[in-house]
């Protein structure tokens, strides 16, 4: 057998893959696409393979490359049949990744960082330039007027020039979510550096004979741009366009054939791990719900990864990386520290499962407080993708269980922070592994009982039944017990409010499962009688019954718990197994 292809996990050199014959997707074929829009914006959410894909079209472009052609693109879609204009560019490569995200020293490193990326196009390049270009390019401290000096050096020449922008809000959002809006404006509003620096670089693209003819775009959300050059006026959102749905992300057929390729080789079963990364990565669809289903690139990886050079499932199918860049959204849903009206929407979505808003493809951060711009921001930051429209209205939901179990964390982590509440998850934990091995689910149903009584009831007395649903959802769901938090699912009886689902691929030996009806009595309601729980009781189980004769519901060899909870306003009145 040849040598198994070895998995670059948080890899973005194209060569390096190429080099080592690793795992690798080919969008190659996209190229020519790409070819059609000379200003190109393309968004995506963290951890998607921007940059790895940044790294590619360099490799495909750059004029000092080209004698490498075969190199790198032998057995490729493009490398059977290239375009014209392949190895014909000089490259200037930004990445703001690299750029401080500290409000106070972001300027002046921002000038360093983007100096030295000029500086770099100056020396590489040097012999190709116009006499004395590159002298002036290294002589200018400023990194805007050493953008100025390229682009005047190269006007009315017939040197093309692309320039290439990876992760352009990589630092803008991290000052906005730590150090808050008004430090975010100073960057992108008035004589903001960062606006200047897009000023300049609209220049380059705009004027006679302007040097610029390729500019490619890459970042999480609109918001930045739409904050630096109010709209997309440099260049083409190419985002939400049908024939670049699949050109970041891993469609089923690519995790369908990575797990064929390694199970045999090393030990796992291919549908069990295809299932799996399906699960937990997949169901993105990028600009209607009619695009083809991807999976995050990074995620896949992080987890055929660990199988093939672990031998073993990861201990946590949430990527470290991606769970930190999450946490830094907190503040989309508290102010001042005030629970704002985007938490509500979040609530609801976790209680709910849906949401439905047109999507704005083009808003500043400033205006995030408005209902449809936070719900098309979640769609962006990936957190929710496209299930369904409804004529102008797109429906949005969270697409898997990576994403379900990072926006639950939001929930608890803003009580957290407003009301100062011990979150208790580790206790959470343990009482769900204690039912998971004994059926004992008394534990895990106090503890939320008890944090809904102390934390919630006054919110729940005014916003209602979703309040408790999302904040039992959203509880069960952080603390990252044995289970998948299954909520608003659809049975051939209905809908069912909550499931614990085994994680049987990674513990097949758990013994039990529960399927979880939730009434709410309004908080002003008279206190329900014991014949009026009687009553609440019967209806319940007659829910359950249907529910459970589903065999969607049901897992291999567990037992199944029918559990009903009644709440009046915060308090739990009725726990019972039926």
């Amino acid at each position: 057998m040849e040598k198994t292809r070895p998995i670059l996990y948080g890899v973005a050199d194209y060569a390096q893959f190429r080099k080592s014959n690793a795992w690798f997707v080919d969008r190659t074929a996209k190229i020519r696409d790409l070819e059609a829009v000379r200003y190109a914006i393309f968004l995506r959410p963290r951890r998607f393979g921007k940059s790895l894909l940044v790294s590619m079209l360099r490799a495909y472009y750059d004029v000092q490359f080209a004698d490498r052609f075969d190199e790198f693109f032998s057995g490729t879609a493009i490398g059977a049949n290239p375009t014209e204009e392949r190895g014909k560019y000089l490259v200037l490569h930004f990445d703001f990744s690299a750029v401080s995200k500290d409000a106070a020293v972001a300027q002046s490193k921002f000038n360093t960082y983007a100096s030295l990326c000029c500086d770099t196009f100056a020396r590489k390049y040097a012999p190709l330039l116009p006499e004395g270009l590159a002298g002036r390019v290294l002589a200018t401290p400023d990194c805007g007027d050493k953008l100025n000096e390229i682009a005047q050096g190269l006007a009315g020449t017939d040197t093309k020039l692309y320039v290439f922008i990876d992760e352009y809000d990589n630092f803008t959002n991290t000052i906005l979510a730590e150090s808050g809006l008004n430090a975010y404006n100073e960057l992108c509003h008035g004589d903001g550096f960062f606006k200047d620096f897009f000023a300049r670089l609209k220049a380059a693209t705009s004027d006679t004979e302007a040097p610029v003819t390729r500019l490619f775009i890459t970042g999480v959300s609109p918001v930045t741009m739409d904050d630096v050059t109010s709209g997309f006026n440099i260049g083409t959102n190419i985002s939400l366009r049908p024939q670049f749905a699949d050109l970041a992300g891993f469609r089923h057929d690519d995790v369908r054939a990575m797990a064929e390729y390694y199970a045999p080789r090393c030990g796992f079963d291919a549908d069990r791990a295809c299932a799996a990364a399906l699960a937990w990565y997949d169901n993105y669809r990028f600009g209607s719900a009619r695009a083809p289903a991807v999976a995050n690139t990074t995620l896949v990886l992080y987890f055929f990864e660990q199988l093939v050079n672990a031998r073993t499932w990861p201990d946590d199918m949430v990527d470290a990386n991606l769970r930190t860049d999450y946490a830094k959204l907190r503040h989309l849903v508290t102010m001042d520290r005030r629970l704002n009206g985007n938490f509500h929407v979040l609530e609801n979505l976790l209680a709910g499962g849906a949401l439905s808003e047109p999507l704005v493809g083009s808003f500043q951060a400033r205006e995030l407080t408005k209902k449809e711009n936070f719900t098309s921001l979640l769609y962006w930051l990936g957190i929710t993708a496209i299930t369904g429209s409804d004529f102008e209205l797109v429906e949005f939901g969270i697409p898997n269980e990576t994403l379900k179990h990072l926006a639950a964390k939001m929930i608890p982590d803003a009580y957290s922070d407003i009301y100062k509440i011990d979150e208790r998850m580790f206790d959470i934990n343990r009482e769900l592994v204690a039912f998971a091995r004994r059926g004992d689910w008394r534990g895990f149903i106090g503890i939320l009982a008890g944090i809904v009584k102390e934390n919630f009831a006054v919110r729940d007395a005014v916003e209602g039944e979703k309040v408790v649903q999302s904040s039992l959802v959203a509880l069960l769901a952080a603390a990252k017990g044995p289970y998948l938090v299954h909520h608003e699912r659809e049975t051939a009886g209905g809908f069912y409010d909550i499931a614990l689902a085994p994680r049987l691929d990674r513990w097949p030996d758990i013994a039990h499962a529960a399927l979880i009806e939730m009434k709410y009595i309004k908080a002003g309601a008279a206190a329900p009688a014991p014949g009026r729980l009687d009553v609440i009781k019967a209806e319940a189980l007659a829910q359950l019954d249907r529910y459970a004769a589903d065999a969607a519901v049901h897992s291999a060899g567990c037992a199944l718990h029918r559990l009903v909870l009644v709440f009046h306003g915060g308090d739990c009145v009725l726990a019972d197994e039926i």
